[in-house]
């Protein structure tokens, strides 16, 4: 099961207790998703096909506890992937004009998409905008599972209702929404996780939230591990690095026998660095005849390093 139909199947039984609310939901999937055929008798059928049995029957349900209007169903294979869409055609009657023009639909253009009036009627209030939300999502929404990404998109051929949804989204402030266009298709869609789970709550996708929030927390922790773990295995490996430069750089003193140009305390340094059983610098410090600090030590092999250059040495790096 995808990560889109989890989300979908809790949408579509979760309670609208509102009217108003269950309206807008409503009239967001008739805008996005809907067709509008024309008949022989005159009058307009409202398609809506989805790949989501639950989507399709809460449909059926409430344009008959509504508007009390017929809708049939039935399948077909996707010819692309092989999925089963659900096709659900409602009656064509004068009581469905008026249920279409209650929704917002004012005519229909040649692509069989509704051209419908403002949406600011039917979503005055917060519950009825995030129920439109939610029908939009519920119809035309898909969404990434997080363990693989951060990507969340509303998509329809209705361009003026995409525009529509985009401007509620924007003038919401919570949500950074952008917008874009592939073919036929035009799209809102959010690619940041905060911008998601702020989504998902407005829809009231709790149980998905949920489950969402935990993945992306345990996919950063993951990530911030593993930056962890490559970060140490580079700062170990530039400090073997270092450390065979360095034993290099005296022994080649050693070998053009220069070593009395080191004073006493780069020769003591020398001698310790030479010693296989001391590695790091502190190391190497508390084994100085005087106490002296880790970057002293680091300086004094720098300054040996500084000192087989001019004698000839060329480290290779």
């Amino acid at each position: 099961m995808s990560y889109t139909t989890i989300v979908k199947k809790e949408l579509s039984y979760k309670d609208v207790t509102k009217n108003c609310c269950e309206k807008a939901l409503l009239s967001a999937i008739v805008r996005l998703e809907g067709r509008f055929i024309k008949e022989r008798n005159g009058y307009y059928s409202l398609n809506i096909n989805t790949q989501d049995n639950t989507e399709a029957r809460w449909f059926i349900f409430a344009m008959n506890r509504i508007y009390s209007l017929h809708s049939d169903i039935h399948m077909k294979k996707n010819k692309l992937n092989d999925n089963t869409i659900f096709c659900v055609k409602t009656e064509a009657t004068y009581a469905a004009s008026v249920a279409y023009s209650d929704l917002g639909l004012m005519e229909v253009d040649e692509q069989n998409n509704g051209i419908f009036s403002d949406i600011a009627e039917l979503t005055e209030s917060t519950c009825c905008r995030y129920s439109y939300y939610e029908g939009a999502f519920l119809s035309s929404g898909t969404i990434k599972d997080p363990e693989k990404g951060y990507y969340l998109e509303i998509a329809s051929k209705n361009s003026y209702e995409i525009e529509r949804l985009y401007n509620m989204l924007i003038k919401e402030s919570l949500v950074n929404a952008k917008k874009s266009k592939r073919r036929k298709m035009q799209y809102v869609y959010f690619n940041n996780s905060e911008d998601i789970s702020t989504f998902l709550n407005m829809i009231g996708a709790h149980n998905a939230l949920y489950d969402y929030e935990n993945k992306r927390i345990v996919k950063s922790l993951r990530n911030d591990t593993n930056r962890m773990l490559n970060c140490d295995e580079y700062n170990s490996d530039k400090s073997v690095e270092t450390k065979i430069r360095q034993i290099n750089a005296i022994k080649y003193i050693q070998k053009n026998k220069k070593f009395d140009v080191l004073n006493g305390k780069l020769k003591e340094a020398a001698m310790l660095r030479l010693n296989e059983d001391l590695t790091e610098y502190n190391e190497i410090a508390e084994h100085m005849s005087v106490k002296v600090s880790k970057s002293t030590v680091q300086k004094r092999l720098a300054k040996i390093e500084q000192i087989a250059r001019q004698l000839g040495y060329e480290s290779k790096e």
